[in-house]
């Protein structure tokens, strides 16, 4: 693996953290009424489908302004029943989608959809009471229901192959299983240290949590953190992993690559056909993922995984983006990928989560809600996804994708592909790397450049102070998982504490 600079990516993620923090300011005027247009809503006049013996009018939600950006855009409106038949009028077959489709006067391709069932509202994120099953079930039919009819527009139900779910081999690559510190290969005394770190976090923050280190597969620690008295949060605890979602949609696309139904470097206009294949305005998937396909940080919002065509939303923000110039931290690329996915199989891309990551690698306590930061994980199930990852694809019998496909997902300096760029950051596929500098760092005899774990430990930040990092060198996982994070740089004094009782209980340990 490349190594990089532990200050340049240090301060890399200071800027990163600064970018979450603050909301994008668009280049122009352009691109602020532009990303303005794409978060209204297409709506049912009067809110509510009061007269069920014919179709509601829809409106947008806010028509003097879309006007005033985008101009006249006359929209045509079809009416699909559940079964996908386009329909004139209600015919007992509820749900109903509404597929809007028009050109605006800059010459914009506008395409909407919206889900609705006499009696209710526009059902853009919100799932059906007639649906029976769970609610994550309600919701993904729902899904599914625009997801096919959008395959049928386009006319690809039958375009792509099968998506295979993960295939069982004769190898047996390392699982997680509890152990002692000198089975990890870790000093006896650095439980403790560990242990201490963690408490010492909780007392100054109140925020409950769970720690987990393995090393070699073998789990040394894990332990929940919480008030002895009230706390509620246990080993069995799921919580909010924020972004690390973006590493678990990434290792899904990992699978269809490795199955040859998308490249990393195919542009994305030769699946989503809203966007250009070639020209400055052509981007790939590895763009995408790596943030510089000219994307912004207001645009994704997380209500688009539940819109067939959200895409669209992104197309219509092409007049002003600029494709390998800026690396542009931001949901609406993650989003994106998800689309793809979908199109290529008609499932919605959070059962595709479920189904073909969290339950093959035995993640059972983990939940997703959406491809950007909606993943909820105990320590334990995240600390498997760590494992596969450290494993290049691999858990047990199970493998997602190859080794060669693992390393695509790699970072990489953004210059290799965008020579232009303004930033030479490496960025991979939902992964970058973790060069957090030792608070000792050039006292004492300990090196100026010296990291906590390896110069080439990976993973992805999270909002919420959810913590993953795969050291490839020492081979060892890091978890820990909660539920919010406003301890400002107090946090990342404990985080710093935390990882080096880490770091100080290896016995053999590796740069």
């Amino acid at each position: 693996m490349p190594r990089s600079t532990p200050f340049l990516l240090s301060l890399f993620l200071i800027l990163a953290s600064v970018l979450h923090a603050k909301e994008y300011v668009p280049d122009t005027a352009l691109e602020r009424d532009l990303l303005e247009f794409i978060t209204y809503e297409i709506e049912i006049e009067g809110d509510t489908w009061k007269k069920p013996d014919r179709f509601p009018p829809l409106v947008w939600d806010s028509p003097d302004r879309v006007l005033s950006i985008i101009g006249q855009c006359p929209l045509v409106v079809r009416w699909f029943d559940k079964d996908l038949n386009e329909v004139t009028k209600p015919n007992g077959k509820a749900p109903y989608v509404a597929y809007l489709e028009g050109r605006s006067e800059h010459g914009q391709h506008i395409r909407r959809m919206v889900t609705a069932s006499p009696g209710g509202k526009a059902l853009t994120i919100f799932p059906h009471p007639s649906h029976p099953g769970s609610y994550d079930e309600n919701q993904w039919l729902l899904d599914e229901q625009q997801i096919a009819l959008k395959r049928k527009l386009l006319g690809v139900q039958k375009k792509f192959p099968s998506f295979q779910p993960p295939r069982q081999t004769t190898e047996s690559a390392p699982t997680l299983r509890t152990g002692t510190a000198a089975e990890a290969g870790f000093k006896p005394e650095s439980l403790a240290a560990i242990r201490n770190a963690c408490r010492e976090w909780y007392d100054s923050s109140k925020e409950p949590f769970v720690a987990l280190v393995a090393s070699h597969g073998v789990i040394l620690f894990h332990e929940a953190f919480d008030d002895p008295a009230t706390g509620a949060t246990t080993l069995d605890t799921s919580k909010h992993m924020a972004s690390i979602t973006k590493t678990m949609t990434a290792a899904l696309f990992a699978e269809f690559m490795d199955q040859g139904l998308v490249g990393l470097d195919d542009p994305v206009g030769r699946l989503l056909p809203d966007f250009p294949v070639e020209g400055p305005k052509a981007f790939t998937w590895r763009a995408t993922f790596m943030h510089i396909a000219g994307l912004h940080m207001k645009a994704g919002s997380g209500r688009e995984v539940h819109n067939a065509w959200s895409d669209n939303w992104a197309a219509n923000l092409l007049p002003c983006i600029k494709v390998g110039v800026e690396h542009r931290y931001n949901n609406m690329d993650t989003e994106l990928t998800g689309k793809a996915m979908e199109l290529i199989t008609g499932k919605s891309v959070l059962r595709l989560i479920q189904d073909h990551l969290f339950t093959p690698l035995g993640m059972s306590r983990s939940r997703v809600s959406d491809v950007c930061h909606g993943a909820q994980c105990t320590a334990l199930d995240v600390a498997i996804f760590g494992q596969m990852l450290l494993n290049q694809g691999a858990y047990g019998n199970t493998r997602l994708f190859s080794k060669d496909t693992f390393q695509k997902m790699l970072p990489v300096r953004l210059r290799a592909f965008w020579p232009g760029s303004k930033f030479d950051i490496p960025w991979g596929m939902g992964l970058t790397y973790f060069n957090e500098r030792d608070p000792r760092a050039g006292q004492d005899g300990v090196p100026a450049n010296k990291t906590l774990l390896s110069k080439n430990t990976f993973c992805h930040g999270a909002a919420s102070g959810a913590v993953l990092r795969v050291d490839p060198e020492n081979e060892i996982v890091v978890t820990l998982v909660r539920e919010k994070n406003l301890e400002g740089d107090a946090y990342k004094t404990h985080l710093a504490r935390f990882l080096l009782a880490i770091d100080q209980g290896i016995i053999d340990r590796k740069p």
